[in-house]
């Protein structure tokens, strides 16, 4: 019988060795990847969702922004209607769904004024504010085509949103769903805006008026003569 070469038998145990090594290098690789797929898969989904929070607290941030910076600040502002009447008028219009109201701003220069004119409303699911430095009157219906005017898109998915209007009258608060200003010649003392989002989520601002006691006692509701 021929004998067996020693280094022949060592070339087959070392390569026997070596796929040995190769599977085992393989599954190692196979749970390495596993738990990189894993990892990667927890990293995104966490990172999805901090985007999602991050772009929510950027829209509360909107909304707090206007709020304190414009309805913190609104004050009376009285217009001259050129009818027959002359009949003078609160700029402000206080709807259910949308408001339309004077606000005080920050001069930075000679030629820029210190009232804002701003409305807010909600159109194809996205919240509106639109400020103007020149007086809008809310009831003309043109008022868009002669004024020029900004355009913000404070949040999207917006459902609907809803104003209630703070007043008092004989020394009790009272809160109205509209706020006529043919019957009180005074803006609200606070205003409260709540925003329902599409996913059936809701979140409520409330702010008080800058100037909303300076013609009454107790913000007493003061009505119009006829």
């Amino acid at each position: 019988m021929k004998a067996l070469n020693p280094n022949k038998i060592r070339r087959i145990r070392r390569s026997n060795f070596t796929l040995m090594e190769l599977v085992a290098a393989t599954g190692i690789m196979l749970a390495i990847a596993g738990i990189i797929a894993f990892a990667s898969r927890s990293f995104f989904r966490a990172l999805a969702s901090a985007e999602r929070v991050s772009a929510q607290l950027q829209v509360y941030l909107n909304i707090d922004q206007l709020m304190d910076g414009c309805f913190r600040n609104m004050i009376p502002f009285n217009w001259e209607t050129t009818d027959v009447n002359d009949d003078t008028f609160q700029v402000f219009m206080g709807e259910e769904d949308m408001i339309h109201f004077t606000t005080l701003r920050r001069s930075y220069d000679d030629n820029s004024g210190n009232l804002f004119f701003v409305r807010v409303y909600v159109e194809d699911e996205q919240l509106i504010a639109e400020y103007s430095k020149f007086p809008r009157l809310p009831w003309l219906d043109d008022d868009d085509d002669l004024m020029p005017y900004d355009r913000e898109v404070l949040a999207t998915n917006v459902d609907r949103i809803s104003f209630m209007y703070a007043g008092a009258q004989d020394s009790t608060i009272i809160w109205l769903n509209v706020w006529d200003r043919e019957e009180y010649d005074f803006i609200p003392l606070a205003v409260q805006m709540t925003v329902e989002w599409k996913d059936g989520t809701e979140e409520r601002w409330l702010r008080r008026t800058a100037a909303s006691g300076g013609n009454s006692v107790y913000g007493a509701l003061q009505e119009v003569d006829e």
